[in-house]
């Protein structure tokens, strides 16, 4: 079992009896106190860095003095200055990583307090308490891996949760089905199966397996992350919570912008809220909206030039999608072919992300260049 199903498993084990057994009113606080005294155990750094951030967040907010636009870009400000110190390429290869290891869960959480602060800025969110926020954040079954929920829907399904079998049933139901895609779609066909076969076609075929390779780490990238989704989901509902969908069936997508209103949605809706509109809303210029919006999409992951370069070709992708697509009132075909047009569409979005993914998949450029080349036979 990997780290993270044993975390899973913990959360099935521990959290969701602690959910539904206490008093009503301690039982989030009490999920909340268990995943705390988790991640003190499991890995110290995390729980205090996260209860920091967490407490500047809200504290800033409660200072009179203040304007509510330093408030705002203060709490920003200390949320993305720990993300970038914990998540930066360049004190990778310092080695100060290495030694005191990356906050579990710290880009969710960090977009989660930026999603907070600007709301409360706006003054959209519900009245609410410290603990309230907390219960929020340390909410261990989407603190790992996702979705990046929004803190009103959180605290409403807080209020009104009631023991509920049916969803009970549909979150247990998840959780398998979130692991058999794991398991059995992800470790044993993709990360076994197919690895194998690739590993003896390389010798004969080398530009065939290279192909090969590129569509395995994408395509078992988008398996694991949308099985343990699903289990984060499944996990979240035993304990009462409905939190966003985070895929849906983003390789059937007949454009890359369809796709990434399909692929990581909760990440990618949160680009669109926070940097997409505000960017748009002071340039007017939908290109620099976009390539930033898919900037911040590629550092989520990693503040890194791989990434960069990543989220860039993302972006780039959709402003040339957005350059030659035709108003479908212009264009009236057949159905045959319409069917067909979507289809290539389909075909052509699925290879060209996942050739954008050879940047991250390989951890140099030099190594990018070498996969090119044997893939273009160049």
């Amino acid at each position: 079992m990997t780290e993270l199903t044993w975390i899973m498993a913990f959360c099935a084990v521990g959290l969701v009896p602690m959910g539904w057994l206490l008093p009503n009113r301690w039982q989030l606080p009490a999920v909340s106190a268990l995943t705390a005294g988790f991640m003190l155990v499991f890995s110290p750094l995390s729980a205090l860095s996260l209860l920091v951030t967490a407490s500047l967040s809200y504290g800033l907010f409660r200072i009179n003095t203040m304007t509510p636009s330093w408030r705002v870009i203060l709490s920003i400000s200390q949320s993305v200055i720990v993300w970038i110190l914990f998540k930066s390429e360049w004190l990778v290869h310092q080695g100060w990583q290495t030694s005191v290891g990356v906050p579990l869960g710290l880009s969710y959480y960090t977009f989660r307090q930026i999603h907070y602060a600007i709301e409360r800025y706006k003054q959209t969110l519900p009245v609410h308490t410290f603990v309230d926020y907390l219960t929020y954040l340390f909410f261990l079954p989407t603190l790992l891996i996702g979705p990046i929920n929004r803190f009103p829907d959180f605290y409403r399904d807080s209020r009104r949760r009631r023991w509920d079998s049916a969803l009970f049933s549909a979150g247990l139901e998840r959780v398998l089905y979130g692991y058999a895609k794991i398991v059995i779609i992800g470790n044993l066909l993709l990360t076994d199966k197919l690895a194998q076969f690739i590993h003896h076609l390389q010798a004969h075929h080398p530009s065939v397996a290279t192909y090969l390779s590129v569509i395995r780490f994408a395509t078992n990238a988008y398996v694991q992350f949308a099985g343990f989704s699903d289990v984060a989901i499944g996990l979240s509902l035993l304990i009462g919570i409905r939190v966003p969908e985070n895929f849906q069936s983003p390789f059937l997508a007949s454009n890359l912008n369809e796709f990434w209103k399909r692929y990581h949605m909760s990440l990618s809706s949160w680009c669109r809220d926070y940097v997409f509109t505000p960017l748009l809303s002071l340039t007017r210029q939908p290109v620099l909206a976009t390539l930033g919006a898919m900037l911040v999409l590629g550092l989520w992951h990693e503040w890194s030039s791989r990434y960069l370069v990543w989220g860039a070709l993302q972006g780039l992708g959709i402003l040339i999608w957005h350059r030659f697509k035709q108003p479908s009132s212009e264009i009236i075909l057949p159905a045959w072919r319409s069917n067909i047009v979507h289809w290539l569409g389909v075909l052509l979005t699925f290879h060209y992300f996942c050739l954008t993914c050879i940047v991250i998949q390989k951890t140099s450029w030099q190594a990018v260049g070498q996969t090119l080349t044997q893939l273009f036979l160049l």
